[in-house]
């Protein structure tokens, strides 16, 4: 019998011969995954993301019209029929975003630098993907130099040239702008090659020194005296029209150039005085010395041949020869200088006898006063609105108020006692405050905090807060308040609006402050000294500790160790505006030179007056950029009153202005306030404190704890010169606290 045919078809489970493929698209790009499978009967489809069936994927490929980054992920498909099914290898859908060309937001800067220096090339771009970059020196590429900037550790001759910068990616490519390097020729510090020589002229006759040197040009040159800088004498040689007998002694110059400095021998001129008597031209002027702190008396005389000063301990009525010692010293000769002025020397009279070829003549006597050293050093000074002292004494760690009669009282912080407290007048603590400035609007003040790296506010109620910084965190960040974090800052100013600006001096860089205490970084980069002029952080400075901000928003900066006075446009354009960077000395005129300048304070006419506190001096700069000396002996320390050069400053830390022209300098060196009139002439504020008022019976609560309650009906006090006048009856509030806050603190440096 014969088998029957089969009539039913083989079935097969499916097999995948073709596997779907991992996909990377750019974003809004199509993307389709496919699949190859055998099977009978045929078989069907499901695609899954992430292990999910997709809704209507059922066919071989499965298509996405426009991915997205939501469409990213693993892909399966399962393939099935009646005889089985399998899955696919999963694969991975990449979705990156959508390629930008590149696009320069910084171009490069040209540069000039001394041979064997570095030099640096940067610029900024953006772009998607990330751009490469590939530097170029004469549209040749440079090996190697394949980052966003590009260093030449030591630039040679060769190296100057025209640099630009090829930045690419996937959607294209831009070129900079090309910028030059240009390598100046290192320079040479000067050296004597003849040295002046000295000479004997009879008296009315011409002398003459000249010098001569080698190196490379340009030079500066500085004459001196006796080691004692001559003003004016910066030619490279000396010419003396009518030599006279004070002229006699040795003469020498400094020399320098932007590589160093260089000082000849001395050169003695000896003058054949003619058979004269000697004449006064200036007698000797009664002198206020602080106690422990020296003090000095000077006589100007023609005809001269030799000095000799006397003291008097009882009004005249005796006189003794002074010899010098362990107190005086230039007993013989025209500037009596006493170390160490003690509370006992107050009322001694001072003189000098002058001889000359025929005959000797003496001069009227000079008081010397001496005053107690209420202020350690005062580093700070500003105005309140009625015209009295707000003065920082920073090795004491407070702030006082000074009535312009010398009548002295604590505002904040307590003597002698270091902290970060804030709190109430005598309650708050500082550590080595410098500069203060004063809001013109609200009568607060302001307080560079330098020891703590703060910056701290006094309102008009005595309180003490902190307006930014963190007492736990020196360094440097943006922020607000206590999330801001500054590095040792010197002074402050305050402009109309109420903007705080900081001379951040540890990072080298101005900081604005706003009126919600929000912190940013206004011109300079953190940490990156320098002396480059630009906008915003592409300027560099150099330990700043000085700075005053004008009403129409121009700040002005001491640039301390660039020996510079730099100027900020309101936009915050740097440029330097007097001095030479990196050369310190001493030089009036359109090319001047200053030595570690510090406080500033601004007049109504523009002129900038400056504490040169390495030359002992204050300077004035006018509008134009022109420098001349106020007041002070240049590179001579001391404390004598006087007229311009005459008088004798001592590391002059800050200055400020009265509303009648007057400057009062906070006179660190010699723990002093001085005054120094429009006309030039100094004088020394005689400082006391004023005596605490009795502690009532009942405590008061407005006063912090253990401070006397305020003073009522102080004292009245007469006013100094055009200083602003008497104080009003609320000038003290109490041993600490003073009242003349409720009345609001004035304009610093207006």
């Amino acid at each position: 019998m014969l088998n029957s045919p089969d009539t039913t078809a083989a079935t097969s489970a499916p097999v995948i011969t073709s596997q779907p493929q991992a996909l990377t698209v750019v974003a809004g790009a199509a993307a389709t995954f496919s699949v190859t499978a055998t099977g009978a009967p045929t078989p069907s489809y499901q695609w899954q993301k992430g292990g999910v069936a997709i809704v209507g994927a059922t066919s071989s490929s499965y298509s996405i019209g426009s991915s997205q980054t939501g469409n990213a992920g693993s892909y399966t498909v399962v393939v099935t029929n009646s005889a089985g099914t399998v899955t696919s290898n999963a694969v991975t859908l990449t979705v990156s975003a959508a390629t930008t060309a590149p696009v320069i937001t910084t171009q490069p800067t040209a540069q000039t630098v001394t041979a064997g220096s570095g030099a640096t090339f940067s610029v900024t771009a953006t772009g998607s993907p990330a751009p490469s970059y590939q530097w170029q020196k004469g549209g040749v590429a440079i090996g190697g130099a394949t980052g966003s900037s590009f260093t030449i550790a030591s630039a040679q001759t060769a190296d100057a040239g025209s640099y630009s910068v090829v930045v690419t990616n996937s959607a294209g490519s831009i070129t900079s702008s090309a910028v030059s390097l240009t390598i100046s020729t290192a320079v040479v510090a000067p050296s004597i090659s003849a040295q002046p020589q000295g000479q004997t002229v009879a008296v009315g006759a011409a002398a003459s020194f000249t010098v001569s040197v080698g190196g490379t040009a340009p030079f500066t040159y500085q004459w001196r005296k006796d080691g004692a800088t001559l003003l004016g004498a910066t030619a490279s040689s000396l010419n003396l029209a009518s030599a006279q007998n004070t002229d006699a002694g040795s003469y020498s110059v400094v020399v320098t150039n932007s590589a160093g400095s260089v000082t000849s021998s001395g050169a003695s001129l000896t003058v054949n005085a003619a058979a004269s008597a000697p004449v006064i031209t200036s007698a000797p002027l009664g002198q206020i010395g602080i106690s422990g702190k020296g003090v000095s008396f000077t006589v100007e005389a023609s005809n001269a041949t030799a000095f000799q000063w006397e003291v008097s301990t009882n009004n005249g009525g005796s006189w003794t020869t002074v010899v010098n010692g362990s107190t005086y010293s230039g007993a013989t000769t025209s500037q009596l200088t006493i170390a160490n002025a003690s509370a006992d020397m107050s009322g001694y009279l001072y003189r000098t006898v002058i001889t000359g070829s025929s005959g000797s003549v003496t001069t009227s006597a000079a008081t010397l006063t001496v005053a107690s050293a209420v202020l350690a050093g005062p580093s700070g000074v500003a105005l309140d609105r009625t015209g009295n002292l707000l003065a920082v004494d920073s090795p004491n760690n407070d702030c006082m108020a000074v009535a312009l009669t010398g009548s002295t009282a604590n505002l904040a912080g307590l003597s002698g006692t270091q902290g970060a407290d804030d709190g109430q007048g005598r309650s708050a603590r500082f550590r080595s405050p410098v500069g203060i400035a004063v809001n013109v609007n609200n009568g607060t003040a302001y307080v560079a905090d330098a020891g703590n790296s703060l910056i701290r506010a006094i309102t008009v109620d005595g309180l003490v807060s902190t307006l930014a910084g963190s007492k736990d965190n020196q360094g440097y960040r943006d922020g607000t308040g206590t999330a801001a974090w500054f590095n040792a800052p010197v002074d402050v100013a305050v402009d109309n609006s109420g903007i705080v600006y900081v001379a951040d001096t540890g990072n080298s860089v101005i900081r604005k402050i706003t009126t919600d205490g929000t912190v940013t970084t206004f011109a300079g980069m953190a940490g990156q000294r320098g002396s480059d002029d630009g906008a915003g952080t592409t300027a560099r400075f150099n330990q700043p500790s000085g700075i005053v901000v004008n009403a129409s928003g121009t700040i002005y900066v001491a640039d301390t160790y660039n020996h510079t006075i730099r100027r900020i446009s309101a936009s915050g354009v740097v440029s330097t505006f007097a001095g030479v960077p990196g050369i310190s000395g001493y030089d009036d005129g359109s090319s001047a030179l200053f030595n570690q300048p510090g406080g500033l304070a601004l007049d109504t006419n523009g002129n900038l007056y400056v504490a040169d506190t390495g030359n002992n001096t204050v300077r004035v700069v006018s509008a134009a950029g022109v420098v001349r000396t106020l007041v002070g002996t240049p590179t001579v320390a001391g404390l004598e009153d006087g007229n311009g050069i005459r008088a004798l400053l001592n590391q002059p830390k800050d200055v400020c202005l009265d509303a009648a022209g007057n400057v009062w300098v906070a006179d660190y060196g010699n723990a002093a306030i001085r005054k120094v009139t429009p006309g030039g002439d100094v004088s020394t504020v005689s400082l006391s404190m004023a005596a605490a008022p009795e502690t009532p019976s009942s405590s008061n609560p407005n006063s912090p704890s253990g401070a006397p309650a305020p003073i009522t009906t102080p004292p009245a006090e007469v006013g100094v010169g055009g200083g602003g006048g008497a104080p009003s009856n609320w000038f003290l509030l109490g041993l600490g606290l003073l009242a003349f806050l409720r009345r609001g603190l004035g304009a610093k440096r207006r």
